[in-house]
Formats: structure tokens, C-alpha cells, sequence
């Protein structure tokens, strides 16, 4: 049978918890800098908000939320970079196609960010392969 890969110090809970509210504080302070730099209404968007809306906003956080929380569980509970380094990856390659396109500045981090959240399905497919690979790459050099 083969050994699992020693786990850190970290909990699962813990870990869970410190991705949460990691994720957490990116999608505040993602809201707190549209409000303050680009100027969102928040009487406009209440106007506008109907059920359908308020789900699909929800999914999105919750999109959101998981792109940041799983690499950094991740990485406390199991030392798994690849996570880590896809997320970083896909921010920064986010933040140089707005820089190539010229279009990047202030007001369209939040329309890039809106971009990154929508294919956020990818960086969490990948998470999980290149996770694994690491995983499973640890377990066979870890045995011998």
C-alpha cells in the first residue's frame, strides 16, 4: 500500500479557515476599491438587483472565493506549491495582457478581475492536476 505524503502542522479546519478568509478579504477589498477608485453606486446596483442577479453575484463570489482559498489550504495543509504557483501565475499573466493590450490602469483591473473570475474554472482544474502530480511525484520520491 502506499504511504500518504506527511501532512503539515496545519489542520484541515485551519487551513480551510485561513484560505476563507483570505478569499474573504480579496473579494472585500476587490468591492471596497470598486466603491472608492471606480466609483460604483451602490444605489444604482440596488436599483438594478433582482433575483437573478443576486444569484448570479453569489456564484461569482463564491467563484472567486474558491480560486483563492483552495492553493492556500492547500499549500498549509499538504506544502503543495503548484497551486500556489498557477495562482500567481494567473494573476500575473491577467495583469500583463491588460498591460500588453494598453488598457490597464485603475478602472479596468476590475473588468480584468471580472474576466479572471469567469474562467476561474480552468486555474481550479489545474489545481487540482498539477496539485496532484505534485502530490503523487512526493509520495514515489518520498517511498524509495
Amino acid at each position: 500500500m502506499v504511504a500518504l505524503l506527511a501532512r503539515s502542522r496545519s489542520s484541515t479546519p485551519a487551513a480551510a479557515l485561513s484560505g476563507i478568509l483570505v478569499g474573504l478579504a480579496v473579494v472585500s477589498l476587490y468591492f471596497g476599491a470598486g466603491l472608492l477608485i471606480a466609483g460604483w453606486s451602490v444605489s444604482e446596483f440596488l436599483a438594478h438587483l433582482s433575483i437573478d442577479a443576486l444569484g448570479y453575484l453569489l456564484a461569482m463570489i463564491a467563484l472567486a472565493i474558491a480560486f483563492v482559498v483552495l492553493p492556500i489550504a492547500i499549500f498549509l495543509r499538504f506544502d503543495l506549491l503548484t497551486p500556489l504557483v498557477v495562482l500567481v501565475v494567473v494573476i500575473l499573466g491577467w495583469l500583463t495582457v491588460g498591460a500588453v493590450q494598453g488598457i490597464l490602469s485603475l478602472q479596468t483591473i476590475f473588468g480584468l478581475a471580472l474576466y479572471a473570475v469567469y474562467l476561474s474554472p480552468i486555474p481550479l482544474v489545474l489545481y487540482a492536476i498539477l496539485g496532484g502530480g505534485e502530490y503523487l511525484f512526493r509520495i514515489r520520491t518520498n517511498g524509495r
